[in-house]
């Protein structure tokens, strides 16, 4: 393999292969890890039920930073940063879709696309907010330092340093990028500096024929001055720049890892965030494996350390030198695999146009889009994940012995008796007692539960649609404000039902 390639695709893998490693441990303390997984804390994947390695918003949002920088690129504009910049917002706002609405393809977004990206993965709060003020075309006002704006700069380095711009300054313009698109949503110094320094960071790896530990330390020694000189009236600098000094120092030192990023902070916010991914990559620069098993086996945000710690490693050493445990089963490696080849400028260019120009999913694997796979509930529930519920059609008096209803009595904890409402890992809907407008109120009843109930997952069946005589025409309008919820599935039938009555509306 070509070895700028292997870099690239090194970054983008390793930072999602440390994003999957650590969203498993993400709110644990260091002391439950341990109880959990043993000494040393967590080293495999925790596989889904699907056999996948999951990853968080961290990996979803750093796809959806490549999708903008490629879109300007691909329009010739990729030295101009306000373009550059116009298109990260888009991409993000396309991204704040998947985690609020219902699964349809933004039409600028090609990775919107994507079935698997359509799951609400912990984002973060400061995101959210931000985005949403974006959307309605109101302001963005915080003060918020999360490492929700670092976390995700990757690609802006990678396609930087694989795709060099003559007569350009090149250190200034991903500096500048970077930055800015922390700013999107984060309007603090501290991550503003931290992202413009991920970014050249990642940017220098992979200019570089071989970064040793003091290789490393240079490209931030020599990356410092200018991330700081962009924002030159900033009072956190001195303070941004003494604690990613002292996270190279105790990368050459004696302390043990814990200690030293304790030391360091927990990653809740950006600069911690990156004080700790570069202390895990200077002091395990040769081996991937031990990098990713420090960044992720603390006390804080163990997917963001992890995800940034990847990120630089895998430019580092490449692709193939990542080992093959955090290859396999990591959720969509050949798609992330795709998207780095995209920002090393190594894809075809019928792909290229297809995605930043036409935005559509050219190269993914047909089962993999929502055109031909929306997340419909599915005909034959025998069994559900901790965080889904079964929605079935009841009588008032709970008589739970025909249908779905059956079902939830013996697989799913309907309680006999009651006919309206949660219970176990069903809720009923009463659909026996009149006509479709006696269904309404309690279908009205549990959006509203959903509603409340955002990390939870509601499998709607056809209620109404079996024993008790309804059509799918009749039943399916009740359930329109369902189409802008991201947490709960209908069936097919209701959904193409509804969607043809909007298209004709």
């Amino acid at each position: 393999m070509d070895r700028l390639l292997d870099w690239c695709r090194g970054s983008l893998i390793g930072g999602a292969a440390g994003d999957a490693l650590g969203y498993e441990v993400e709110f644990s303390s260091r002391k439950e890890i341990i109880r959990r997984f043993g000494d040393g804390g967590i080293k495999e994947y925790s596989l889904d039920r699907e056999g996948r390695a999951r990853f968080s918003d961290d990996t979803q949002m750093t796809l959806f930073t490549a999708e903008g920088v490629l879109t300007a690129a691909a329009k010739g504009e990729a030295e101009d940063p306000v373009t550059v910049l116009k298109e990260i917002e888009k991409s993000y706002i396309s991204w704040y879709a998947t985690q609020t609405a219902f699964q349809l393809p933004m039409p600028g977004s090609w990775l919107s696309n994507i079935r698997d990206l359509w799951s609400r993965r912990a984002p973060g709060n400061t995101c959210l907010t931000a985005l949403r003020q974006l959307k309605e075309g109101r302001v963005v006002k915080n003060d918020s330092k999360g490492c929700g704006g670092v976390m995700r700069v990757a690609p802006i380095g990678i396609y930087y340093g694989a795709n060099p711009l003559p007569g350009t300054d090149e250190e200034r313009l991903v500096a500048e990028i970077a930055g800015g698109s922390a700013e999107i949503t984060h309007h603090n110094d501290m991550s503003t500096f931290a992202s413009a320094l991920a970014a050249l960071v990642i940017f220098k790896c992979i200019r570089e024929q071989e970064v040793s530990r003091a290789k490393l330390r240079e490209i931030v020694v020599d990356s410092m001055p200018l991330v700081l000189d962009l924002w030159p009236e900033s009072k956190a600098a001195k303070k941004f720049g003494e604690l990613i000094n002292e996270a190279m120092d105790l990368a050459e030192s004696e302390v043990g890892d814990f200690e030293a990023i304790l030391k360091l902070g927990e990653g809740w916010v950006a600069e911690e965030t990156i004080a700790i991914a570069l202390y895990c990559v200077m002091r395990y620069i040769d081996d991937f494996g031990k990098c990713l098993i420090c960044a992720v086996n603390h006390d804080g945000d163990s997917d963001s350390t992890g995800s940034l710690a990847g990120n630089i490693i895998g430019a580092i050493v490449g692709y193939d030198a990542i080992p093959e445990k955090f290859k396999t089963h990591l959720e969509l490696h050949d798609v992330i695999i795709s998207i780095a080849d995209d920002l090393a400028g190594a894809s075809s260019p019928e792909q290229l146009d297809s995605r930043y120009i036409h935005h559509k999913p050219f190269g993914v694997p047909e089962n993999l889009t929502i055109f031909s796979n929306m997340k419909f509930t599915p005909e034959n529930i025998t069994e559900l994940a901790p965080d889904e519920i079964f929605v079935f059609g009841s009588n008032l008096a709970g008589c739970h012995a025909g249908g779905a209803a059956r079902i939830a009595r013996q697989r799913f904890g309907a309680i006999e008796g009651q006919g309206i409402g949660l219970q176990g890992q069903s809720y009923a809907i009463p659909t026996m007692q009149g006509g479709v407008e006696t269904i309404k109120p309690y279908v009205d009843e549990f959006l509203d539960v959903a509603e409340e109930c955002d990390q939870t997952t509601f499998l709607v069946t056809r209620i109404g649609c079996g024993i008790a005589g309804f059509t799918d025409e009749e039943i399916a309008p009740l359930f329109r404000r369902a189409l802008s919820m991201y947490n709960v599935r209908l069936p097919e039938s209701f959904v193409r039902i509804l969607l043809a009555d909007r298209k004709e509306g």
